[in-house]
């Protein structure tokens, strides 16, 4: 349920399929008079539909059509070496020679990444979701904000280092609806549009901003400002421009901490 509602973003009765051991797949699936004669690599394309063991069932509910059907996928250490021992890795571990199979889009609208790059940009806009993305070698995993770079608190070799300026990826197209309902009732909402970030999806290219905040944010990371420069500005904008962020008040407490939180968040 939570790959089909928050990855998969589909309906939850769809089900996933099984990539399975060939060497384990006949105790788990009825693979007829052939399997024998093909050493249990029956459906190593994914070509063929059958049906979960009974007492198995319950194990393996996710990749359990509800007819008790399973389009299974076969998986030999001669085909794909790696995939086979991740495989055996999760049997050692849990009891099950199979893990769940899906295709790899998140974005709407979509079809199956075909790239390297179109796989890095599926996985960046699967946020919260997706933890891992693994690319032959490569294991690739987000990179959290540094807020101590951020603060200019992070040391190297014993020495502070200065504090990072966010940058924001490229130009940025904001747009602003303002809507009253029949109890008049008005809500205001901001949605921007950013070609250069490496998930800009064409066919769904605006997305929402939590409020104001955000987008003052936006345009105040051009390269040049960092925390002190940032809550300085938004110090001019109530009109006390001489107060200083050396170290900040607790007036001035909530302030940073929603600025911190943005940050963080438009930078995942």
């Amino acid at each position: 349920r939570f790959i089909n509602e928050f990855v998969k973003k589909r309906e939850s009765f769809r089900p996933f399929a099984p990539s399975c051991l060939a060497e384990e797949a006949s105790d788990w699936f009825d693979l007829g008079d052939y399997a024998a004669a093909a050493n249990n690599n029956v459906s190593p394309f994914m070509s063929l539909t059958a049906q979960v063991t009974k007492s198995k069932r319950d194990k393996i509910p996710a990749v359990t059509h509800v007819d008790g059907s399973s389009r299974l996928q076969t998986v030999t250490p001669e085909a794909e070496p790696f995939y086979h021992k991740l495989i055996s890795a999760f049997y050692k571990a849990t009891g099950v020679p199979m893990v769940l199979n899906t295709s790899f889009n998140t974005l709407k609208s979509e079809p199956i990444v075909e790239t390297p790059r179109n796989a890095v940009r599926s996985f960046l806009s699967s946020m919260g979701t997706i933890e891992i993305l693994v690319m032959g070698d490569y294991v690739i995993r987000r990179k959290d904000a540094n807020v101590r770079r951020l603060l200019g608190e992070e040391q190297k070799n014993g020495l502070m280092t200065q504090p990072s300026f966010p940058i924001r990826a490229g130009a940025v197209d904001y747009k602003n609806t303002f809507t009253v309902d029949k109890d008049d009732i008005s809500e205001t909402k901001t949605v921007v549009r950013m070609p250069g970030r490496p998930m800009h999806n064409p066919k769904d290219e605006w997305f929402e901003l939590v409020d104001d905040l955000e987008g003052q944010l936006l345009g105040l990371c051009d390269g040049s400002n960092g925390v002190n420069e940032i809550m300085t500005q938004f110090a001019a904008m109530t009109g006390d421009e001489n107060q200083q962020f050396d170290k900040i008040t607790d007036y001035d407490q909530v302030l940073f901490e929603n600025i911190i939180r943005r940050l963080i968040r438009l930078n995942e």
